[in-house]
């Protein structure tokens, strides 16, 4: 095969693949919240992961989380009724935006993933996601960044 046939197959995949992750992660329905850094700590309802489907509460996965004073947003995975994980969605590699996708996160500059505590999977990334303390109440998690 030819260099320039070569780049083109691999742009076509490339735009292809990216369009059908887009597509698919569009079906788990990742939320997205802002919250506003008081104290060091963000503040995320837990009823953020609850919606309706067909007259019954489901829950998200994930829910993304936007602060104004932070770079990146903080992805805080949901692992049980009372279980969270926060990563910091900047990807160890060269700082490009993870992405949640179903039970991991996955960089669409150079395909590194992690799992849902931050650590790679695969690279080129070779360190892990900045991730952060967790605390619950009743109601509510706070995403310690101090």
């Amino acid at each position: 095969m030819k260099r320039r046939q070569f780049i083109k197959n691999t742009c076509l995949a490339c735009a292809g693949g990216g369009l059908a992750a887009a597509l698919l992660s569009g079906c788990k329905g990742t939320r997205y919240v802002s919250s506003a850094l008081v104290a060091g700590r963000l503040t995320l309802a837990k009823s953020a992961f609850a919606y309706l489907k067909k007259e019954e509460v489901r829950y998200s996965s994930w829910v993304v989380v936007k602060a104004p004073q932070v770079p990146f947003p903080i992805g805080v995975f949901r692992a049980g009724a009372d279980q969270f994980f926060a990563s910091y969605l900047e990807c160890t590699h060269q700082g490009c935006e993870v992405q949640p996708q179903g039970d991991y996160l996955q960089c669409p500059c150079h395909g590194s993933e992690f799992n849902k505590q931050g650590k790679v999977q695969q690279g080129p990334a070779g360190a892990d996601l900045k991730t952060f303390p967790v605390e619950t109440d009743t109601e509510n998690i706070y995403i310690v960044l101090k």
